[in-house]
């Protein structure tokens, strides 16, 4: 099993590449394979000029087995990609007061990607999967984007239990 430091550098690589379809109409599993021809995690530890912040802890990226991170990132993607529409509906129906259009694409996409991991890794915590989304919305968000994302994410979590991974449909399963 990946060590925390993979599964975190497989979680923000999935983000990115989960982010960038966004702007995109190119089939993900070809964008996928341009992607990781870009060297992702290389581009990660490495690009920052002076005063720039890396996107990821450096020290991170060099402690993680980047062959186990980049199928950690797989595992995301495509776990996210194949149930698009029925996390995008859970996330849709947890908002009180908002329209669906009015979250922006990054919070999105991490709500989407950790509601992804509830549903379906039950093998991670539900506090690691709400701080590793909490860290993800600030190195990439704005300053109120860890807040909304932790509290979508926590009422998602307590209105039921999570899955063992064979739930079909996708949903919080009630108690």
């Amino acid at each position: 099993m990946p060590r925390h430091a993979e599964r975190s550098l497989g979680r923000q690589l999935a983000f990115q590449f989960l982010f960038s379809l966004e702007f995109v109409d190119t089939p993900w599993r070809q964008a996928l394979t341009e992607f990781w021809h870009i060297e992702p995690v290389s581009l990660t530890g490495n690009t920052c000029e002076d005063g720039e912040e890396p996107a990821a802890d450096r020290s991170a990226v060099r402690n993680a087995d980047t062959t186990r991170a980049r199928r950690c990132a797989e595992e995301f993607i495509e776990g996210v990609c194949e149930r698009k529409e029925t996390l995008d509906t859970q996330i849709a129906a947890s908002l009180n007061n908002w329209k669906p259009e009015r979250v922006g694409r990054i919070e999105w996409v991490i709500m989407r990607l950790a509601l992804y991991e509830l549903l379906y890794c039950p093998a991670t915590p539900t506090t690691v999967v709400i701080a590793e989304a909490m860290q993800l919305a600030d190195v990439f968000g704005d300053a109120e984007s860890p807040r909304f994302v932790n509290g979508l994410l926590d009422k998602l979590a307590s209105s039921g239990r999570r899955c063992d991974g064979d739930n079909a449909g996708g949903e919080i399963v009630a108690p």
